[in-house]
């Protein structure tokens, strides 16, 4: 079975060895926005509908290294693609534009393993706004 596609700005999120897409990705939804004004006949109508809101992602990661080091270095490449700002998430055939995430952070419970089970939360244009499809 193959592996779905996850990147982020280039960074393979699932390679199966050092990063592991886990059950649970989550694109979230796309919310509108509007104004609502009195039409002509009284009614009320929707003016400048828009989806214009950032939209959090819920992406549950599992990343392994070979010792210590390696994995602080894995955990740091995701960090480093996030401190750079605005990147392109691509899940499938999906890509999504994301203006900003918060920073990856683990607990040590599984250090012993060099394992952490990670939820990377990125904020994204809705897919109409940006490079989405």
């Amino acid at each position: 079975m193959a592996r779905t596609t996850l990147t982020y700005g280039g960074l393979n999120l699932n390679d199966g060895t050092s990063y592991f897409l886990l059950p649970g990705f989550d694109p979230g939804a796309e919310e509108l926005s509007y104004d609502e004004v009195a039409g002509a006949d009284g009614s009320v109508v929707q003016t400048n509908v828009s989806e214009a809101h950032l939209i959090q992602m819920h992406v549950p990661l599992r990343i392994q290294g070979t010792d210590l080091a390696d994995f602080q270095a894995k955990v740091a490449a995701l960090n480093t693609k996030i401190a750079k700002g605005a990147q392109t998430l691509v899940h499938g055939s999906v890509s999504y534009d994301c203006a900003r995430s918060r920073r990856v952070t683990y607990s040590s419970e599984y250090l012993d393993l060099f394992t952490a089970f990670v939820t990377f939360q990125p904020l994204r244009l809705p897919l109409d706004q940006g490079a989405g499809s």
